[in-house]
């Protein structure tokens, strides 16, 4: 079986497919950034909430020696690491680094084989980027998607960027009485900070709803 992306769905489904005993690859086109789930004895998102304050390129200087050890080197599994580190890929690209909770152990003992970028698909397998086929009996796709919301509300202006993404997430938004949850990507977790944002928007709908208004 071929699992295309190496995200963390990507990665947690491979690991999956392994633990289960399923002869599996991943398929990884570019450059990755990879994170343990703990750094020294505390989730790697602790460390994300302590070092929010401080700009993308300082946070991922400082952590680059020990994440290293802590991951071990990559490019002996087949992988390339980004030039980006976490926070920047986080922040400026809005993908969010592998957090790894076994897939790396599965592909050092040949558990998870690494594959390249797929050229394209034929009827039963792949050929990679370098030209190489193989056959595969399935293939999940944990490529990602893009989102776009304007068909969710075609008629409200100056609440989208050129991409259908929200301008503001877990605020109050140019459309009175429109707000939008947990639309972007965070270091610091999405469900905290999908958390978060529920409730100051609860704080804003409320004194919205209160507000008095004028009658048509």
């Amino acid at each position: 079986m071929l699992v295309v992306g190496f995200g963390n769905s990507g990665g947690e489904i491979a690991l999956d497919l392994a633990n289960a005993g399923v002869d599996v690859a991943l398929a990884v086109r570019g450059p990755v950034q990879i994170l343990p789930r703990d750094l020294l004895g505390f989730p790697i998102l602790a460390w994300a909430i302590l070092y929010r304050p401080l700009p993308a390129r300082m946070v991922d200087f400082i952590n680059a020696p020990i994440l290293r050890l802590a991951v071990g080197s990559i490019e002996k599994l087949g992988l390339r690491r980004a030039a980006k580190g976490p926070r920047q890929m986080v922040d400026e690209d809005g993908r969010v680094p592998l957090i790894d909770i076994g897939t790396l152990d599965k592909i050092r003992d040949g558990s998870i084989k690494i594959r390249g970028g797929i050229d394209r698909l034929t009827p039963d397998g792949v050929v990679f980027a370098d030209a190489t086929r193989e056959e595969f009996g399935a293939i999940i796709l944990a490529t990602g998607f893009r989102p776009d919301l304007r068909p969710l509300v075609p008629d409200v202006d100056g609440v989208f960027d050129g991409q259908g993404m929200p301008l503001v997430t877990g605020q109050a938004t140019n459309a009175p009485g429109l707000y939008f949850c947990g639309q972007i990507t965070s270091p610091t977790g999405q469900l905290r900070e999908i958390g978060l944002e529920a409730r100051r928007i609860a704080e804003i709908s409320k004194r919205y709803v209160a507000a008095p208004r004028a009658c048509a």
